[in-house]
């Protein structure tokens, strides 16, 4: 009779995995569509992403409040928000989204990477995935902020030990962070 009745619980729930996803551009900015359930492209605010992961276990202002940086460990992310000039980065709905981290083997791309899979993968899914140190840029834009255009990762990977270790999306570029090498001819 127990072995029937172990037979007919249901199974323990699989937490469902965590999208990140990101569009280039070859001539413009990239965009967030996805980080989780926070929706950057349809609304970039903090109030969103607190919508999606609930209260945030840490907030961090920055730069006299310019910028706000804002962790969920449970959840995996941290993200940080800029405010453009008015008021707080860490006001809720100021605050908007600037780029974020993605960890914990919860997360995957669109394209099916997974946070811990080995790089061999990572190659296999983003052929045109370019090495910069320890990140691998898997989605890129073009900024036109600055003297000249030039790339940008809208989605990369970093990768420690052969494996994928996070992810981070960039809906804008810091100067220190361009590419070293020239936009491709179209």
């Amino acid at each position: 009779m127990l072995a029937m009745m172990a037979l007919a619980a249901p199974a323990p729930a699989q937490a469902r995995p965590d999208i990140i996803e990101a569009r280039g551009s070859a001539d413009g900015f990239g965009r967030v569509l996805a980080i989780g359930d926070f929706k950057p492209v349809r609304d970039p605010t903090y109030r969103a992403a607190v919508a999606a992961f609930g209260e945030p276990a840490s907030e961090r202002r920055r730069d006299r409040a310019k910028s706000c940086i804002v962790n969920w460990p449970g959840a995996g992310v941290r993200i940080t928000f800029a405010n453009f000039g008015v008021g707080s980065a860490c006001d809720r709905d100021l605050g908007r989204s600037q780029s974020a981290r993605a960890y914990g083997d919860r997360w995957r791309t669109k394209r099916g990477l997974e946070v811990g899979a080995p790089v061999t993968r990572l190659r296999r899914l983003y052929p045109r995935a370019s090495r910069h140190g320890r990140r691998w840029w898997l989605v890129t834009g073009v900024s036109l902020i600055g003297v000249r255009p030039h790339r940008y990762p809208v989605l990369a990977a970093s990768a420690g030990g052969g494996r994928v270790r996070s992810f981070t999306s960039r809906s804008a570029l810091r100067e220190t962070e361009r590419a070293p090498d020239r936009l491709p001819r179209r």
